[in-house]
């Protein structure tokens, strides 16, 4: 009790509030920097993969505000965004503007809940230190949830915060709504919820069960009740069936674990990354494999049944995998899905030096040590150590991307300061002993965040290819051409690069040139369906009829629902005649 009377009392005089002050203007400051460097780029003004399917769902939901089917992505990040577009208009610059002040007050919620959890002089580094961590400059340019991942995972430590300081009933109720938003924007977050219970429960010097029960379970559980009941019920209300968050479960879970997995995001289709093919392929693929129609209860259900007899049938397997995945959550390697920070670095000065000074690379190790440390007062931290442990193990048990592991970041900063302190007290002290073990355990943690665990293609080169699909969806070719040729000149043997750029060369009249790169995509994949068909395409064009069909044929035989390849032998059938 004294120790909380005493952080209450500092967090409420003038000096330190103008520390917390001076943290939200130190984070401002550079986001806006790091933002008016890449304003203008063609990455920053053309929206790729999520971007544009969360971009065009929130303008659906401005007209349509219910919707007409149960959610397949999370949905609290399109209706921020139709919030925002109903407010300024459509208008990027302001989401990302909002999102940067979003991302400033994520430093001060932090830098509070740190003083509470940790002390006065590691919660206001903490804040300092997420002020300029490179990815969340990045996340917070982007239109995608990661920038609301970061807001309501700090909020959520700090209403835990204002718990631990003895504060009223409302804190749990406010934690509760909170993890239930969380839980709307990053659906693993609900494995926080068994480590809160028990925390709540098993806190050091607390009251009875019963008045735990009353006072901070019950108004928590239903906090997140009501959030996630709202959702459950418009579900139902629209599709029929109970759906908690989304109807993606089975999906993703086939995705982090069949027997081609990587550990990364691999598409359903070979080809097929972009958000919008996502529904449509699960929905496709699950309707072949049964030969009937299928609600979305019955596909999800269809792709988590595959994963588990690929569990069941190769269990050494699966375990590897997931050991593989555990690695790769930890890895100091950003893995992207659509944005590439490489390419924005290239851009912004300010987020090539905050990427370099403070990356999760730099964060990882020193916060093992951190974690190390303060088991010598296991208690006080077990609540932050359980979430870290429990987040980190439920993105393993899918697959990894940069963006679902992100609100690991607030939960390891803290640490990794900690571990600093203590590597800097032994230092001054002279206590060479602990620090040499201190360097040793940070020398492991760089060890396992840089092990290469799956092949580094030319992040630049995957950057620019979906920069291009982008702009075919626009229909400005000529540019897509562009960003495909940038991305062949970065990775030479780029299949889909040479596909797509093979087609726009068709459409524009350059037969030669498609074909040429139509070819090179056979070459490097040999049973590639869409390559055939637009090389038979190309071939037909150029009155080559007997060569055409051999690619049609061959197109039909390993896709027997391409519609280009039907539709070209139909044509030379006509022809013919």
């Amino acid at each position: 009790m004294r120790r909380a009377t005493e952080v209450a009392a500092w967090l409420s005089r003038t000096s330190q509030r103008r520390w917390l002050t001076l943290i939200f203007v130190v984070a401002l400051c550079v986001r806006l920097a790091y933002l008016l460097e890449v304003r203008g780029t063609p990455f920053c003004e053309v929206l790729l993969g999520d971007a544009a399917n969360y971009d065009a769902w929130a303008q659906q939901i401005q007209k349509d505000w219910i919707g007409r089917e149960v959610f397949f992505q999370a949905p609290l990040y399109p209706y921020f965004l139709a919030v925002v577009y109903s407010v300024f208009g459509h208008e990027l610059e302001v989401v990302r503007v909002v999102q940067v002040l979003l991302g400033s007050l994520s430093c001060v919620l932090l830098a509070r809940a740190s003083c509470v959890f940790f002390s006065k002089r590691v919660g206001l580094v903490s804040g300092l230190v997420l002020a300029v961590y490179g990815p969340a400059l990045f996340f917070d340019g982007l239109l995608q949830k990661a920038s609301l991942d970061l807001f309501l995972t700090t909020l959520l430590l700090h209403w835990l915060s204002r718990i631990e300081l003895g504060a009223s009933r409302k804190f749990p109720a406010l934690a509760g709504v909170t993890l239930g938003c969380l839980a709307l924007t990053r659906e693993n977050a609900l494995v926080w919820l068994p480590c809160l219970l028990a925390w709540f429960a098993l806190r050091p010097g607390h009251a009875r069960a019963s008045s735990t029960l009353r006072r901070q379970i019950a108004p928590f559980v239903l906090g997140m009740g009501l959030v996630l009941s709202l959702v459950a019920s418009r579900n139902y209300l629209v599709g029929g069936q109970f759906f908690l968050t989304t109807s993606q479960f089975g999906q993703n879970f086939y995705i982090g674990n069949n027997a081609q997995a990587d550990g990364t995001y691999q598409s359903l289709r070979f080809g097929h990354g972009g958000a919008r093919f996502e529904r449509q392929d699960a929905i496709e693929l699950a309707e072949q494999a049964l030969g009937r129609p299928l609600n979305a209860s019955e596909v999800s259900h269809y792709w988590s049944a595959r994963a588990l007899a690929f569990i069941r049938r190769e269990p050494v397997r699966w375990l590897r995998s997931l050991g593989k995945k555990w690695f790769l959550v930890w890895s100091a390697r950003e893995i992207p899905d659509s944005d590439e920070p490489l390419v924005y670095a290239d851009e912004s000065t300010t987020l090539t030096v905050a990427s370099a000074l403070v990356s999760f690379g730099t964060v990882c190790p020193l916060a093992l040590l951190g974690a190390l440390v303060s088991l010598r007062e296991r208690r006080r931290f077990l609540v932050l150590h359980a979430m870290a442990v429990t987040l980190a193990a439920g993105t393993a048990l899918f697959f990894v991307v940069a963006r679902y592991r992100y609100p690991l970041v607030p939960l390891l900063i803290p640490f990794a300061v900690l571990g600093g302190f203590e590597a800097w007290h032994w230092f001054r002290g002279r206590q060479y002993r602990q620090l040499a073990i201190a360097f040793g355990i940070v020398l492991v943690g760089v060890g396992v965040t840089r092990l290469r665990l799956v092949p580094v293609e030319s992040p630049r080169a995957t950057a620019y290819y979906d920069l291009g699909v982008s702009l075919e969806q626009l229909e400005r070719p000529s540019e897509a051409q562009v960003s495909y040729r940038r991305a062949l000149s970065a990775r030479p043997d780029f299949v889909e690069a040479h596909i797509n750029l093979g087609a726009l060369y068709a459409r524009a009249g350059k037969l030669d040139e498609a074909a040429e790169h139509e070819r090179a995509a056979l070459r490097l994949a040999p049973d590639d369906p869409l390559a055939h068909a637009n090389l038979g395409n190309v071939l037909l064009e150029q009155g080559q009829l007997g060569e055409a069909a051999v690619h049609y044929l061959r197109a039909q035989r390993l896709d027997p629902h391409l519609t280009q390849a039907r539709d070209g032998l139909a044509a030379i059938r006509e022809q013919i005649r």
